[in-house]
């Protein structure tokens, strides 16, 4: 009787490993390449993007212009989220390479080019 437990144990405990490393992860972090170079562009970023489905957290770089966005893979995808970045008028690339060691982009004037309104505030 001791054995047919044992093994009903062990298999149990088995059933339920292979379940849990079956299932997709919670979260996914990806980084994305924009064009948005100041406070204001840093801040419609993150505050649209924060409110996409799914979305955990959202992270700005000014230096690099580089958006970091960890997110619930099963409500949305990277294709969505970029999109949404767009929608907001930046480009947005996902970036392959996201080591530390990253060039920084220089912008010494503080002017920058892209398709957004920037009339609520001045550089």
């Amino acid at each position: 009787m001791k054995p047919l437990k044992y093994l009903l144990s062990v298999s149990l405990i088995l059933i339920f490993i292979s379940l849990n490393a079956q299932q997709p992860p919670k979260k996914k972090t990806i980084v994305i390449q924009t064009n948005g170079t100041c406070e204001s562009c840093q801040h419609k970023i993150e505050n649209n993007i924060a409110f996409e489905k799914g979305v955990k957290d959202v992270v700005y770089d000014l230096a690099t212009s580089k958006v970091t966005i960890t997110y619930n893979p099963k409500k949305n995808n990277e294709s969505e989220l970029t999109t949404a970045i767009k929608k907001l008028g930046f480009t947005a690339e996902v970036c392959t390479n996201t080591s530390a060691n990253d060039s920084i982009r220089e912008n010494p004037s503080g002017n920058h080019n892209h398709n957004h309104n920037h009339q609520h505030h001045k550089h």
